[in-house]
């Protein structure tokens, strides 16, 4: 996009924008050249515009930077570090550096200067301090200027300082007398040809000696000898800086401020009515509750757009937050960061080792409880939450001052993670079907409902619901088509499954005139998870997939999932996902298994293999089932029989978010049905419980008729 096509203004003022957000973030989502000359810089700057920066760097633009403030020790490292190392390998997505590490601004500085995209210059005068405030953006033909009172820091481009800057556009005729000044000026001191100013590179010899602390009025005498006289009534370097500046530029080293972005994924942010009244439903409940919002309809954005308010009150009255973001897998903890990030918040990652986050949150600890930080998140996996280590942690924190967002909270009911909940103050649970277990497998579950009672008296009820219908009548999520293919079981089968299905039926009704014995009730689980697994891995179900697939030639398996069930086949040893990937490779699709065996960096490859399409199709169990973000998914092939709704709501779920070219989705359920020819109870039990999960897709399925009519055909009524 071209810089004339932003609508930029004239004038920013930062007590009424952000000049990062309006000026900044835009203009280096076009740019392939950005100049800036200024007083003060951190590099924390680098991440907070992290939104327009990935594009820049991804386009390979350059960045020359003059600053007159010494870098802070750490920064200068970081600097020295790329300059030593040159980096010639292909651009890395911003997202995944920006994962690496909580040094998130070293580390992108480091790369930028070793890619080459970023080259640091430090000017000074023989008296007084450099401290030119201009920014230049280039695009092929196109050139902004501005100029003002904003630093090249978080203070001076957010709202946090009064600042204001104005621009000048390249297509108007002012830009000759005022534009084109600025763009000469910063040209020769780049070039060093001031006068008064004298300009050196950070890796030369002069900015080492200025970066150790020599004597700077002995570093003057020598470099303007025809300036400095003995009588010079001020010593080089004689400004002192403001108390205030001086605090901010230790505080922008690792303090970030969260708020809403001007821009995500390239598009202006906004959110939907449905979040607005989710949020508001959650200030008049007091600031707890449950949001039961479909999934991909943007429960993430809508919690962070949450926190960042409540943040921004508490800010006012000199209050803290201390946000804590409770997910149940690692993968959904990685995705959390990266949706973070426009928010210009960098949470502290307590996973994947304690050795690597523990000291890192003991540092923030401190600041938070002396008072000179006032927000810290953190992201934690509910396996860490409930840990005695994370428990001491956050035990130092008043709940008063603690909000706690639990991701798929469903997860969170059950008794070991829902004693490890915090008392905290603020409360917001996620989740598309909250109250669903495991137990949903078990028809007629004996057992108390203990998930739901403990989800209600920590949230304290749902606040606020919106659907998939709602989602897709919105045009949030895409429409879909809805397939059945008929597998059917055979006589071993059967005969096992009615056999499962007598006992668990005893056990059923003995619970309901005594309480089982924990024996019993795990008889009754064992039993269940059997039962359900000759149904997950029927014999008949990969010789269907393989006819659907002969039958429909011209269907795509790109970008496609495969859902499949947990465990092997009665008396097989092999796991069935083994067997269905190896299926699907002897029949020529590129597949690849995604499930929690694989670690996290093999997971990390298959999935950028799987949206690069160098692999097809990702044959999973569950890992993909819940939050997870793969819009660009056009297909889903369901062969788990799962009667969960939960599980099968989350998995169509996977395959209906937007997505560039995306006009509607296909799911086709692969659907046990009875051996031929048998009716009796049992049989019947097992059709009903099909047809409940294929009514609920009929429900928000494009086309409803059809799949009366396969109802019909298949004797599923």
């Amino acid at each position: 996009m071209q810089f004339s096509a932003l609508g930029l203004k004239a004038k920013y003022d930062t007590d009424e924008e952000s000049i990062l957000e309006c000026v900044h973030i835009p203009l280096l989502s076009c740019a392939n050249r950005y100049d800036r000359a200024v007083g003060y810089f951190s590099a924390d700057v680098l991440v907070s515009a992290a939104q327009g920066l990935d594009q820049f760097i991804h386009s390979e633009g350059k960045m020359r930077l003059i600053i007159g403030d010494p870098l802070s020790d750490n920064e200068y490292e970081a600097v020295m570090k790329g300059v030593s190392n040159p980096c010639k390998k292909k651009s890395l997505q911003l997202a995944d550096l920006l994962l690496s590490s909580d040094e998130m601004n070293l580390k992108l500085l480091t790369y930028m200067v070793a890619k080459g995209l970023l080259d640091i210059k430090f000017a000074f005068t023989h008296q007084g301090m450099f401290h030119k405030k201009t920014g230049i953006f280039y695009q092929q033909d196109e050139i902004v200027v501005f100029s003002g009172s904003a630093n090249e820091t978080l203070a001076g481009l957010s709202k946090y300082n009064s600042e204001e800057v104005s621009l000048f556009f390249s297509w108007r005729e002012s830009f000759a007398d005022y534009g084109q000044v600025e763009v000469d000026n910063f040209n020769a001191l780049w070039s060093d040809t001031k006068k008064r100013a004298k300009v050196v590179s950070i890796d030369s010899e002069v900015y080492q000696k200025i970066q150790s602390g020599v004597d700077l009025d002995a570093l003057s005498r020598e470099l303007f000898p025809a300036s400095y006289s003995a009588k010079a009534s001020k010593p080089f370097f004689s400004y002192s800086f403001p108390k205030s500046e001086q605090k901010l530029a230790k505080l922008n080293i690792e303090a970030k401020t969260p708020r809403k972005p001007l821009m995500v994924k390239k598009r202006a942010f906004e959110l939907f009515p449905h979040q607005i009244e989710a949020i508001n439903s959650w200030r008049k409940a007091d600031f707890n509750g449950l949001f039961k919002l479909a999934t991909g309809s943007g429960k993430t954005f809508t919690s962070i757009s949450a926190l960042v308010e409540l943040y921004e009150e508490r800010h006012k009255n000199g209050d803290a937050i201390f946000a804590i973001i409770s997910v149940p897998y690692i993968e959904l903890a990685n995705q959390w960061v990266k949706e973070l990030a426009p928010f210009n918040i960098a949470p502290v990652q307590c996973y994947d080792g304690s050795d690597k986050w523990a000291s890192a949150l003991d540092k923030k600890l401190l600041r938070f409880r002396t008072g000179t930080l006032d927000f810290i998140c953190v992201i934690v996996v509910n396996k860490t939450l409930s840990s005695e280590l994370f428990q001491s942690k956050i035990a130092k924190v008043s709940p008063e001052d603690i909000l706690l967002i639990g991701d798929e909270c469903h997860h969170l009911g059950s008794q070991n993670y829902f004693d490890s909940l915090p008392p905290a103050r603020y409360r917001i649970g996620l989740s598309a079907t909250p109250f669903r277990t495991d137990d949903d497998e078990i028809e007629g579950s004996p057992f108390p409902d203990t998930i739901r009672q403990n989800l209600l008296s920590y949230f304290k009820g749902i606040i606020s619901e919106y659907s998939l219908s709602d989602a897709i009548k919105d045009g949030i999520l895409a429409p879909y088509r809805y397939e059945l293919v008929p597998v059917y079981l055979n006589e071993e089968e059967q005969q096992q499954y009615e056999e499962y299905s007598a006992k668990i039926q005893k056990l059923i009704l003995r619970a309901k005139s005594t309480k089982l014995s924990i024996d019993e009730q795990s008889m009754l689980t064992n039993m269940c998870g059997a039962r359900a697994r000759i149904l997950a891995t029927s014999s008949g179900k990969l010789p269907a997939l393989i006819s659907y697939l002969k039958k429909n030639p011209e269907l795509s398996l790109i970008h496609s999932l495969i859902y499949v069930g947990e465990g092997s086949a009665p008396g097989d040893s092999t796991p069935y996902i083994t067997k269905v990937t190896n299926c699907l490779h002897e029949y020529g699709c590129k597949v690849s298994k995604f499930t929690s065996q694989e670690t996290a960096s093999e997971r990390s490859r298959i999935m950028n293999s799987f949206k690069e399409q160098r692999i097809d199709s990702l044959v999973a169990m569950k890992v993909l089932d819940e939050g997870i973000d793969v819009p660009v998914c056009q297909s889903a092939f369901i062969l788990a029989s799962t009667r969960n709704p939960r599980q099968y709501v989350q998995r169509r779920g996977r395959v209906l978010r937007k997505a560039a070219g995306k006009h509607e989705a296909l799911i086709v359920d692969f659907v046990i049905l009875p051996l031929p020819g048998v009716v009796n109870n049992f049989s019947q039990n097992l059709r009903r419980a099909e047809l409940e999960r294929i009514e609920d897709f009929k429900i928000t399925a494009i086309n409803p008729k059809e799949i009366e009519k396969r109802i019909i055909e298949l004797g599923i009524y």
